[in-house]
């Protein structure tokens, strides 16, 4: 395996690592009150949570950037995506399986509230 393989390989996972990170850290703003929901967990700790919600957007912008960004390197890149230790058939399915979590630390926040109103 040459150096630009693992080098390929390891900007691959850091790309879905960041997009999960980014993705959490959008939603930071709202665990207090799903915490609370979910478990009638009361912590006055929790309350200082909500200040993170200027962050709520640009995590979302960047998390989608990197899942996309992981999506281009999977199938558009003119490289094709080799390594010694991962096959491709691993990084897609590690691929897919992190989209979804993405997507619901992404989008709870907005769907939460409309589900709890519809069920109401």
């Amino acid at each position: 395996m040459t150096t630009s393989q693992k080098s390929n390989a390891k900007g691959f996972l850091a790309t879905l690592a960041a997009a999960i990170a980014a993705a959490v850290a959008s939603s930071l703003c709202c665990i207090g009150p799903l915490i609370y929901l979910v478990f009638g967990v009361s912590a006055a700790g929790l309350s200082g949570i909500e200040k993170l919600g200027w962050l709520q957007f640009p995590m979302i912008a960047v998390s989608t950037v990197l899942i996309v960004m992981g999506f281009w390197r999977l199938y558009f890149s003119r490289k094709p995506f080799c390594s010694g230790s991962i096959s491709r058939f691993q990084m897609l399915c590690m691929y897919w399986i992190a989209v979804p979590i993405v997507l619901a630390f992404q989008l709870y926040p907005f769907v939460l509230p409309w589900l709890l109103e519809v069920l109401e």
